[in-house]
């Protein structure tokens, strides 16, 4: 059975290989829609085939992210204030995710 440590290197690695098609995808939409006014931004980010693989880049990269940081605090954080901070981590993590995907839901499906 792997241990915490070997699924946790795995899931950050995963999440990177699953993030750089993403990321790519997001900067060539960037230079695409570069100079359209906020309307333009806003009805192309209003449809699904868009703001899905953007609310799936946040999501992702925050799980990425929040896996990152909890190494950090594990290798340098020897106190209670590991436990709190990881807590913390967590949390900033859960609350990017669900924003992203209720705003999502508030451009693209909630009209």
């Amino acid at each position: 059975m792997a241990s915490k440590h070997t699924s946790t290197f795995i899931l950050q690695r995963a999440s990177a290989v699953i993030l750089v098609p993403l990321a790519i995808w997001f900067l060539i939409s960037l230079v695409a829609h570069a100079g359209d006014s906020f309307v333009d931004m806003k009805a192309w980010l209003s449809n699904w085939w868009a703001s899905v693989p953007f609310a799936a880049l946040i999501v992702i990269g925050a799980y990425h992210g929040r896996i990152g940081l909890e190494e950090i605090i594990v290798d340098y954080i020897h106190s209670w204030l590991k436990t709190v901070l990881i807590l913390l981590s967590w949390l900033a993590a859960i609350a990017l995710m669900a924003l992203a995907i209720w705003s999502v839901y508030q451009l693209s499906f909630a009209g």
